[in-house]
């Protein structure tokens, strides 16, 4: 299983991007990547355009195939949702106990988490997560594990990660009609918990740490703290909210405004030349126009400011800033402007860096590509199978949060391992209130 070659799909508002990995050593080895635009397809997250949307997810399964060897074998790829429809909070059941003094047993734990399940389904249609974060027995502090100890009750506290049904019946049909006759998938992921398995070090999550992937149609936040996703939310703001601030503020077309942003932008116009000008192209070949490159980078930090702001305002909603000892980690496209790290650390006070995935390649090409914010999605969502495989094998429960959806029953070789092996049965993934609603077979 450990040789196994995993796909990771990660759907945005402007492109796809797909990379193919396995283990080496410890280590996730990328031996292919795959892009395809998507611009015009998906608004904030969410496919307005099936069949474009379809045929981009196609073309970049098919850049993968063109590259890996072995095309009689069947290849398994798993993929994210994201979305303003993505809606997360903490749900905590209660069990009382009839033998206060017998030590708590792994039953009573399975059905405590049973009747979350079940409770959580029937008010909700589409639950893509429930993660178990902590436990608690009588007056005892919180622990993960509660299995020995002695009260008259347990509680039980689960992150649940829910979606629009229609939204995600939506994406399924996509990928279910962008399937090659080698290469299928299943699974789903939330977007920020695939990339935090490739961004964030265990350090960092035990710290209390921000995790801002900013895309060009929207941006999650999720917020951890001793280890346990503690918030998260996806907000309408992306990096296309700055083009058309471009566009507006600089009186120039849609595509000049992105070009120049992508070629000249900065989050930081202290650092810009008041005399560097750039010579906008005319219209039907009338003359070029001048555009001040420090007013481009006054319309940008202005933007960005704002989104920092939103983080630190998100960040207040869970705990003082001041306990992120892990600070503020920026993925996605939009962290690859420039200064964008400096401004949100100026803005929030928070120490920011920039995160790049934990991944390699043995082609140089490849190796230098993925050292790409912009991949840390795609290359976590291959990340996330093999740390939950390696919890299998070592047969531990696994340290991470990340449910796993089961694979689809008729499709290779390369089914994911099961929910109840993975996490010896105390975390399922519900997909649509059905054990099976995950799976892409009708």
């Amino acid at each position: 299983m450990r040789d196994n070659l995993i796909i990771g799909l990660d759907i945005g508002s402007s492109q796809v991007r797909a990379v193919a990995g396995r283990q080496n050593n410890g280590q996730l080895d990328i031996i292919a990547t795959g892009k395809s635009n998507t611009s015009g397809y998906l608004l904030n997250g969410n496919i307005v355009n099936i069949n474009k949307t379809s045929q981009a997810i196609s073309d970049v399964i098919n850049q993968i195939e063109t590259v890996i060897s072995g095309k009689n074998k069947d290849y398994y790829f798993s993929s994210n949702l994201s979305g303003s429809h993505i809606n997360v909070f903490l749900y905590t059941s209660t069990k009382l106990r009839k033998n206060p003094n017998d030590a708590v047993t792994e039953k009573e734990i399975l059905e405590l988490n049973e009747e979350a399940k079940k409770a959580i389904a029937e008010k909700n249609p589409c639950v893509l997560h429930r993660l178990p974060i902590g436990f608690r027995v009588g007056s005892l502090p919180e622990t993960m594990e509660p299995v020995g100890q002695i009260g008259d009750r347990i509680e039980g506290d689960f992150m649940v990660v829910t979606a629009s049904l229609d939204k995600f019946e939506l994406l399924k049909k996509a990928l279910r009609a962008a399937e090659s006759e080698h290469i299928k998938g299943g699974n789903l992921y939330f977007s920020p918990l695939a990339t935090s398995s490739t961004i964030l070090s265990s350090e960092e999550k035990q710290e209390g740490v921000v995790l801002v992937d900013i895309g060009s149609g929207t941006t999650e936040i999720s917020i951890y703290l001793k280890k346990r996703l503690s918030h998260a939310t996806v907000l309408n703001w992306g990096g296309d909210r700055i083009t058309e601030d471009i566009q507006i503020g600089l009186d120039i077309s849609p595509e000049h405004a992105e070009a120049l942003k992508i070629r000249f932008g900065s989050a930081l116009h202290k650092e810009i030349d008041i005399n560097e000008i750039v010579m906008i192209p005319g219209i039907a070949g009338r003359k070029p126009s001048p555009v001040s490159v420090k007013n481009l980078a006054i319309v940008i930090e202005e933007r960005i400011k704002e989104l920092a702001a939103i983080v630190l305002s998100e960040i207040s909603k869970v705990t003082d800033p001041a306990n992120l000892r892990g600070g503020i980690v920026l993925v996605g496209g939009g962290a690859q402007m420039p200064d964008i790290d400096e401004l949100f650390q100026r803005t929030t006070d928070i120490d920011t860096r920039i995160g790049l995935p934990k991944a390699d390649s043995t082609i140089a090409s490849i190796a230098e590509e993925i050292k790409d914010p912009s991949f840390a999605t795609a290359i976590g969502l291959v990340q996330v199978y093999f740390d939950q495989l390696n919890d299998v094998e070592e047969g531990e429960a696994p340290t991470t949060q990340e449910d796993q959806v089961s694979g689809p029953k008729n499709g290779g070789g390369s089914k994911p391992p099961g929910i109840k092996s993975i996490f010896n049965r105390m975390v399922d993934t519900l997909m649509g209130g059905s054990e099976d609603a995950g799976e892409y077979d009708a």
